[in-house]
């Protein structure tokens, strides 16, 4: 069995392509384990990533509308926002919910990866202030058992050997309307997940 439907993420540049200098999140490393599933912890624990997903060089300040994340895990079943894009959306699609976000500072905002103190801010702290938060579906499809979506949008989920896989998806007319809203750092496209 498969599902194909519209895939929602987040990137790390902008329209063309060229610009990489956004600005990456990432999960609180450490002892502490990321939750499993977002509707199944009370916050997310992020710090703003030192490395970009892309590779060399580190992320820039910029701060899009959608902020890519570096090490997510399987579990990719949102995006990271600004609080009053995710009101806009949620007023607008069914399936969406907030997840508040838990902050805790990088051990690179302060000391260089040599161990000497930074006397710099990093170039990969954001430009500005932002107020984000985790925007996600708690509404889950298994892609070995699709059924019809009963919300704009929803995740896509498959046992496989390394665990279970997800997708943060949605219809295609909730797909037209959000690539007319003409949001940056956001990618909406078709993908079958077979099951």
């Amino acid at each position: 069995m498969s599902i194909t439907a519209y895939q929602v993420e987040a990137v790390g540049h902008d329209r063309t392509g060229r610009d990489f200098g956004y600005v990456n999140i990432m999960y609180r490393y450490g002892n502490k384990q990321p939750c499993p599933r977002p509707d199944q912890c009370e916050t997310m624990e992020v710090m703003w990533a030192d490395a970009s997903v892309y590779g060399p060089p580190a992320p820039g300040s910029k701060v899009g509308d959608f902020i890519q994340t570096w090490l997510m895990g399987s579990w990719n079943c949102g995006v990271f926002t600004h609080r009053e894009i995710a009101k806009r959306l949620m007023d607008t699609f069914t399936g969406l919910k907030v997840k508040e976000l838990a902050w805790f500072e990088n051990p690179r905002e302060r000391t260089l990866k040599n161990g000497k103190p930074r006397v710099r801010r990093a170039r990969w702290l954001p430009e500005r202030e932002v107020e984000l938060v985790y925007l996600y579906s708690d509404y889950y499809i298994d892609a070995r058992e699709p059924a019809s979506a009963q919300t704009d949008f929803f995740t896509v989920t498959r046992m496989d050997a390394w665990g279970v896989s997800t997708w943060f998806m949605c219809t295609p007319e909730a797909a037209e309307k959000l690539i007319a809203m003409d949001y940056d750092n956001l990618a909406v496209k078709e993908t079958t997940i077979v099951g």
